[in-house]
């Protein structure tokens, strides 16, 4: 990478962090879905009454995919998520390479997101760009959904799982 030209591998890791960044996103919205489906589908069957031994188990079954998809959902995501970052960082690189006469976009990005300092520029209005309370709240939770969403739906699953199990026993 050192012998090619930085604007060519620059536009070309911007296409790939454009692309990984709407990917995850993608796949984090139909992820939500599908859970969002199995779990209407499970409460749906749950408020039956009587709940007859078939529709028990029915639940049991899509609580053991709901697990299953919750974990793939996880390690997908994961993976995503730091692709991007790898992506990002490099982008970093090559903007802080000393011969980078080009707008810092990804140094600022990073020093405004993750570092919460303030962006200044004198033909702006407001000129100084300050991070907020949200910013670093989004940074600590929002931003690590390849973790809170597996572990939200994963625990929903695992709580109507219990309790199926439970109604089968009784």
């Amino acid at each position: 990478m050192d012998d090619a030209d930085p604007q060519t591998t620059y536009r070309h890791l911007l296409d790939l962090w454009t692309s990984g960044v709407r990917d995850y996103h993608s796949l984090l919205s139909d992820y939500l879905t599908a859970n969002s489906i199995f779990v209407a589908a499970i409460g749906f069957l749950l408020a039956r009454q009587p709940l007859t031994l078939i529709f028990t188990l029915l639940v049991i079954i899509l609580c053991l995919f709901g697990v299953l998809m919750t974990l793939q959902m996880a390690i997908v995501l994961g993976r995503f998520s730091a692709q991007t970052a790898l992506w990002e960082w490099r982008l970093r690189g090559i903007e802080g390479d000393a011969r980078w006469n080009q707008p810092k976009l990804f140094l600022d990005l990073h020093r405004y997101r993750d570092q919460h300092e303030a962006l200044a520029e004198k033909g702006n209005d407001p000129t100084v760009l300050q991070p907020n309370w949200a910013l670093r709240q989004q940074h600590r939770w929002w931003a690590r959904r390849d973790v809170s969403f597996p572990l939200f739906f994963g625990t929903v699953y695992l709580l109507f799982l219990v309790w199926s199990l439970t109604q089968l026993v009784a």
